[in-house]
């Protein structure tokens, strides 16, 4: 008797786990907010705090690096802000994508020191990247771009 209420109760679960609606991914993590600046440098920081960072003339070479690197809260505050008006030849442009809403907001000219504030963190903590192989490659020849770049 005991055995067939068991199994009763172990059936019962199992159709509730079952049926249970599927687990989605958080949409805050498929947001990102991409920095470019005016020497090429181009950091997308996605919204689990991870992120990629390349430079245009070097496009074999790039560095990931894992989520919580990055803080992309203040990105997302200064596209809210950003008029899209160019207030200097040299600017760096920020772009944000918000997944829930499915909206790409564009900043040509970003304000504050943020946008240069995170990429100097992204080229001072490469040692962190996690691409598979040739990241200390990578590593290297980014950070020569970066001496010859400043």
């Amino acid at each position: 008797m005991t055995i067939h209420y068991f199994a009763s109760l172990i059936s019962a679960f199992a159709l509730l786990h079952c049926s249970s609606p599927a687990t989605a991914v958080p949409l805050a993590d498929l947001d990102y907010v991409e920095v470019k600046n005016q020497t090429g440098w181009v950091l997308r920081i996605h919204g689990d705090g991870g992120g990629s960072l390349t430079h245009k003339q070097l496009p074999a070479h790039y560095l990931h690096y894992p989520a919580e690197t990055f803080v992309p809260g203040p990105g997302r505050q200064i596209a809210s802000k950003c008029r899209g008006k160019i207030e200097s030849p040299v600017c760096v442009r920020l772009r944000f994508y918000d997944a829930l809403a499915d909206d790409l907001t564009e900043c040509s000219c970003a304000p504050g020191s943020w946008t240069t504030t995170i990429m100097e963190q992204a080229i001072s903590q490469m040692e962190y990247a996690v691409d598979a192989g040739g990241s200390e490659a990578s590593s290297r020849v980014l950070r020569k771009q970066w001496i010859a770049s400043r």
